[in-house]
């Protein structure tokens, strides 16, 4: 949908009145740190003011309604990003899988819980790709909506891959002796 040309002139207006404090504000923040681009959230500020315009035309965006709408998009960037880990999990065959385990265990639980790792990363690797896919990126903390955008489809698309994923991921660990799970 398209911004009509009285909206999209005011859209302007904001824009060129607070872009420069935006910009301030953003970086303030020092979201580097988290491994955000700041060009990010000024886009993701823009996008939100232009839905405010939809919603109410005759509204007044002053310094603090605009600060509220930085501030709420920087605090949402953030935790998406903290809610994915900063390590990408070890691929097949390195010896990071220790990683998963408890150090303070002792040699037998730590042989076990490697075998127990590998015998849960084979049941991930039996589920269809998309399925697979689809689980892997929930086991790092990615949202329905995020793993859809990832891989092309609709966040209901991506639900239903993640439980049926999930699911013949459990039977097969039960299967494989690891206990009941709950749902």
């Amino acid at each position: 949908m398209s911004l009509d040309p009285a909206l999209r002139a005011r859209l302007h207006g904001l824009l060129a009145e607070y872009g420069a404090k935006v910009r301030r504000l953003i970086e303030s923040h020092g979201l580097g740190q988290h491994g955000i681009d700041p060009a990010d959230i000024e886009q993701e500020v823009r996008i939100r003011l232009w839905k405010a315009l939809e919603r109410d035309r005759n509204a007044a965006f002053h310094t603090s309604y605009i600060q509220r709408v930085v501030l709420s998009t920087v605090i949402d960037a953030i935790r998406a990003a903290n809610s994915r880990p900063a390590e990408p999990l070890p691929d097949e065959g390195e010896e990071s899988a220790a990683v998963l385990i408890e150090h303070r265990a002792g040699p037998e639980q730590n042989a076990g819980g490697s075998q127990d790792f590998g015998r849960v990363a084979a049941c991930l690797a039996e589920l269809p790709e998309r399925r697979r896919e689809a689980v892997t990126l929930h086991l790092q903390g990615f949202t329905p909506r995020e793993i859809g955008e990832r891989s092309g489809t609709s966040e209901e698309a991506a639900r239903k891959l993640l439980e049926r994923g999930m699911q013949t991921l459990r039977e097969r660990l039960v299967e494989l002796g690891f206990g009941e799970f709950d749902e």
